[in-house]
């Protein structure tokens, strides 16, 4: 039975569609605190009914009738990475619950052990509203919308979820010959293949995925890949691969910040650069390494709160583990009016960059490539990647394209310019090596593309040398 003939599926459903695009526009300040008050309140008494969330609220000496406001959500303990991992699967539903209806979703765990939660069509549903949102406000008609997306459709990945568990069911009120699924794993020139036969306007990948793209199209591929927006997300996107895209595509490049247990999009970068929190969905905090509150403007590390779903609740979640910046009471000239992120997220606190020096860098910051390529005027380097071996070592992956390797400067000059920017950040106690390479490869097994900057510093390692 299609869950949307259910009225009390379907009907939920219907009025998130028609009330929550809009609801950032609708709402003043005061209203959408109380709008988020009552979420976390309705989101706190079904968290008390799940094992982890008892548990944990029991040991915290808070109960549900404890929340009367946004503001009361400081009461609540914070939930950990390895709370849902040790918590998985029997603790992460309510009491007696059975998991007939509710999906398996999974991180990606390149780094470790991945954390699994659960999730069900009311909450994948919902989500979607919010994607409705993004794509009205980058003046996109949602209705005759050309859109891809080229995403990791494994085994208990959020993408495969919805496209087997959602989208059948909706079918019969939404036209899905406007929508194409593409795994990431496909040849680059297959995926380029298939994107010129669906015409694109809107697609959506990791930034590698649109870097190998982007170069393809130099190339002559992709005639009618012609896309009005390209949409990133799931790693770091540097300003250096943004120009690299943009100007192959004649179109803008614009950040989204998914993740598995928000479910969805926490924020959106708008057209006027600006990253908007959904903040009728989700209440986000910044906090530095004891936990503690950072005022506005100062960078910390991001602690979530899913204020709606079903399935397994996000309430004061740490482990996200990235470095944002929050600033409240911002007007931005798109008309929205909501907490942003300042410059966008940062990157993994788990991949910061510790110099012998003691400074640290958050892998946002550490991406020194792109003033030194935009002062040459070059579209050489086709990916790099830098890379901290050890303590007082750091290479500098280059991949080059050939066709215009004799146009422009001398592949050697990029190299020493690049060499000396970070020389000048990293101190003489660090060796710099730039080196050319042939490809770069994915970490691991993963189907996720390579990230930008990599640290083989252990924490422990870079927590020593803090302590010095």
């Amino acid at each position: 039975m299609n869950p949307l003939l259910n009225p009390f599926m379907g009907i939920p459903l219907l009025k998130s569609y028609l009330l929550d695009p809009n609801r950032l526009r609708r709402y003043n300040p005061e209203e959408l605190k109380r709008y988020q008050g009552k979420a976390l309140k309705k989101i706190v008494r079904y968290a008390y009914t799940i094992p982890l969330y008892h548990e944990k609220y029991r040991e915290a000496g808070v109960k549900p009738s404890d929340i009367k406001n946004i503001d009361d959500i400081h009461k609540l303990p914070f939930i950990t990475k390895e709370d849902l991992r040790s918590s998985f699967p029997d603790k992460l539903l309510p009491f007696g619950y059975k998991k007939k209806d509710k999906y398996e979703v999974c991180t990606g765990g390149t780094t470790g052990k991945p954390v699994c939660i659960y999730t069900d069509f009311y909450t994948i549903g919902k989500s979607s509203t919010i994607i409705l949102r993004e794509v009205k406000e980058l003046k996109l008609n949602w209705r005759n919308l050309r859109f891809v997306h080229i995403g990791n459709f494994t085994p208990r990945r959020i993408d495969l979820v919805v496209r087997e568990h959602f989208q059948p069911y909706i079918k019969p009120i939404v036209s899905l010959e406007n929508h194409l699924n593409i795994d990431v794993s496909t040849p680059i020139k297959e995926i380029m293949k298939r994107l010129n036969e669906f015409k694109p306007d809107l697609i959506m990948s990791y930034p590698a995925v649109f870097q190998h793209l982007a170069f393809l199209k130099r190339k002559g591929y992709g005639d009618n890949v012609n896309p009005k927006i390209c949409w990133t997300g799931g790693a770091m996107l540097d300003e250096y691969t943004r120009r690299y895209v943009e100007d192959a595509f004649k179109c803008r490049m614009l950040n989204i910040y998914p993740s598995v247990e928000a479910g969805t999009d926490i924020a959106f970068e708008c057209l006027q650069g600006i990253w908007h929190v959904h903040e009728d969905f989700f209440y986000i905090e910044a906090v530095d390494d004891d936990m503690e509150p950072v005022a506005s403007g100062e960078r910390g590390h991001i602690v979530l709160t899913r204020l709606w779903g079903r399935g397994t609740p996000i309430i004061r979640y740490t482990g996200m583990d990235d470095w944002v910046t929050l600033l409240t009471d911002v007007d931005c000239s798109c008309g929205l009016k909501t907490m942003v992120i300042k410059g966008g997220v940062e990157g993994r606190l788990r991949a910061n960059i510790v110099l012998p020096n003691g400074k640290v860098f958050p892998p946002g910051a550490f991406c020194f490539i792109t003033p030194i390529l935009i002062e040459l005027g070059t579209f050489k380097v086709k990916q790099y990647q830098v890379v901290q071996k050890n303590l007082h070592e750091i290479e500098i992956l280059l991949v080059i394209d050939e066709d215009l390797r004799d146009v422009g400067p001398s592949v050697e000059t990029i190299k020493e310019k690049i060499r000396e920017a970070y020389e000048k950040k990293v101190g003489s106690d660090v060796t710099v090596n730039v080196i050319e390479v042939e490809e770069i490869k994915n970490p691991g097994n993963s189907l996720k593309p390579p990230p930008i900057v990599v640290s083989y510093v252990s924490r422990d390692e870079g927590y020593k040398v803090l302590s010095e």
